[in-house]
């Protein structure tokens, strides 16, 4: 049996990546990390900007022709807000010129409220009555706590 022609087969395969992997070093433990670790706070032209892209997404994906549930559209429209929040700005926000770490329940609940305020605004027609209601209902608290 021989075997020769087989080893110089293997041999010419995996000698370049031998000596690939001898011209570059290989060894990511040993480099340093060149991102930023330290994230800025999400200002409000950030924040208008991902609600915005929410606001693009429920709009689109909750017309007629697409017909994609309402709710689970604003869902993740929200869940893609904090997400961008949480990973670009380590969940700190300026909120009256001070920087504030908020918890990912809380920027879901602001997410949900802003996007949802802004496509009645821009897509009233995709927007079901019920959640109209709500929003309307969560305005006269809002007005009502800040009368007492």
């Amino acid at each position: 049996m021989n075997l020769k022609p087989k080893m110089s087969f293997y041999r010419k395969l995996l000698v370049p990546f031998f000596l690939l992997g001898l011209l570059f070093d290989l060894n990511v433990y040993k480099r340093p990390v060149l991102a930023s670790s330290d994230l800025a706070p999400a200002n409000e032209k950030d924040l208008a900007l991902y609600e915005g892209m929410g606001v693009s997404y429920v709009c689109l994906a909750s017309r007629k022709e697409i017909n994609l549930d309402f709710q689970k559209s604003l869902g993740v429209a929200a869940s893609t807000f904090v997400a961008v929040i949480q990973s670009k700005h380590g969940n700190k926000v300026i909120d009256k010129n001070k920087e504030i770490s908020v918890e990912n329940k809380i920027l879901f609940e602001n997410a949900t409220f802003r996007i949802l305020g802004r496509a009645i605004q821009t897509c009233p027609d995709n927007v079901p009555k019920k959640s109209k209601q709500e929003f309307n209902k969560l305005i006269k608290q809002l007005q009502n706590s800040k009368k007492k």
